[in-house]
């Protein structure tokens, strides 16, 4: 018999909010006259965005990276602004399901995510949805940056099984990354892969 789920875990992005990276090359090839191909190679040349989640860099110095990474001169709101540009609608159907399950089960936020990304969500939830902090949906938001930590390294796993206090087995959770998912299942959780096309609110009945 699998064991009774006692904890649900969402990752955010393509889970909770839909996302669209293409958006955010696109926002700085337009901003700096580059091709899109070339942003995403500079980005992943000096691992921009796994630095910031993990709080290598403050919010002022991310914003330099950038500058130096494009060698062009973005000003502050720019950078923001293409930054924040993969962040899409989240259907309002799934906060109404989230707000309805905590109080069947505990829920947690787990998400490779960075403080610009945060900041601007929390002003989203408020003009949209009337929450003023969308953290407070879930028991914990377990935040890669303020962690130091980052999917799908096994730490990040181990820290989340200790804070929650139940067993690895016991815990169900939800990414759309399969690395991110193999590698939650290699230490025991109960990990399920979803499409950004899928929606936890059709698929969660049939899991829990």
């Amino acid at each position: 018999m699998p064991a009774k789920t006692k904890a649900v875990v969402f990752d955010f992005g393509n889970v909770i909010i839909p996302i669209d990276l293409e958006r955010t090359f696109q926002a700085f090839a337009d901003l700096t006259f580059k091709s899109k191909e070339r942003i995403k190679e500079l980005f992943a040349q000096t691992e921009l965005f796994k630095k910031y989640e993990t709080g290598f860099y403050s919010d002022d110095e991310f914003r330099d990276v950038v500058r130096q990474t494009l060698s062009y001169p973005l000003n502050d709101q720019e950078i923001d602004e293409a930054w924040n540009a993969l962040l899409l609608e989240i259907p309002k159907e799934r906060i109404d399901y989230l707000e309805r399950l905590k109080f069947d089960i505990p829920i947690y936020l787990l998400s490779n995510t960075n403080s610009l990304h945060i900041e601007y969500c929390q002003q989203y939830f408020r003009q949209a949805f009337g929450i003023a902090n969308f953290t407070k949906l879930f028991e914990k938001a377990f935040l890669s940056y303020e962690m130091g930590l980052w999917k799908p390294d096994y730490a990040i796993y181990h820290q989340v099984i200790n804070e929650i206090g139940v067993k690895p087995e016991e815990i169900l959770f939800l990414d759309d990354n399969p690395d991110n998912v193999e590698a939650a299942n290699e230490v025991g959780i109960r990990a399920v892969q979803i499409s950004p096309h899928e929606s936890f609110t059709t698929l969660l009945p049939n899991l829990l």
